[in-house]
């Protein structure tokens, strides 16, 4: 039976999922408050479909995205390259999403392609969604946010209109600071 939105626990998630996949520490930042993010960042997301609809980002400094793709990839002291980098966190979006949408559904949903984003003082938008759940990270010093989105009711049943509702706003802030 999936479970409800709310019942995910995204830190027990995406620490196991850092645990095999990359091998990197992982600091859950239980009592973040969320703070302009300064400096420049990376956003990975995936839009989930079907019995359960909504977006699910990843947010962290291109540091931080840079030790995941040397990892992820086995590059030693090599420098990834940027397209490295958004195939790491691109990747490591669609494995959060996966797993996102297996708790959600019960198998009737799909993953779009991992998008990733890169650059400061931007605005990306999911129309007719709202912010369920976000959680924040430490790992290496560099902070790392994910952040579920779920789609209205109102937008699955206009899904074919041309106005499917209002937006919410997903910014570049988040910086976890205890």
């Amino acid at each position: 039976m999936p479970m409800m939105p709310g019942d995910i626990d995204l830190s027990d998630l995406i620490s196991l999922i850092w645990s095999t996949t990359l091998d990197l520490p992982l600091e859950i930042v239980p009592d973040a408050e969320e703070t302009p993010w300064t400096q420049p960042a990376m956003q990975a997301q995936v839009h989930v479909t079907g019995e359960w609809q909504g977006v699910v980002v990843l947010h962290a400094p291109p540091a931080l995205v840079a030790a995941i793709a040397q990892r992820m990839f086995s590059l030693g002291d090599q420098a990834p390259t940027l397209e490295d980098m958004q195939d790491a966190f691109g990747e490591l979006a669609n494995i959060c999403g996966g797993n996102i949408k297996g708790q959600l559904s019960s198998g009737q949903a799909q993953l779009s392609l991992p998008i990733v984003v890169q650059g400061n003082d931007y605005r990306v938008s999911f129309r007719g969604s709202t912010q369920i759940k976000r959680s924040f990270f430490l790992c290496n010093g560099q902070p790392l946010v994910l952040t579920v989105f779920q789609a209205s009711p109102v937008a699955h049943e206009r899904s074919d209109a041309k106005d499917p509702g209002q937006a919410t706003h997903a910014t570049p802030t988040g910086a976890a600071r205890a």
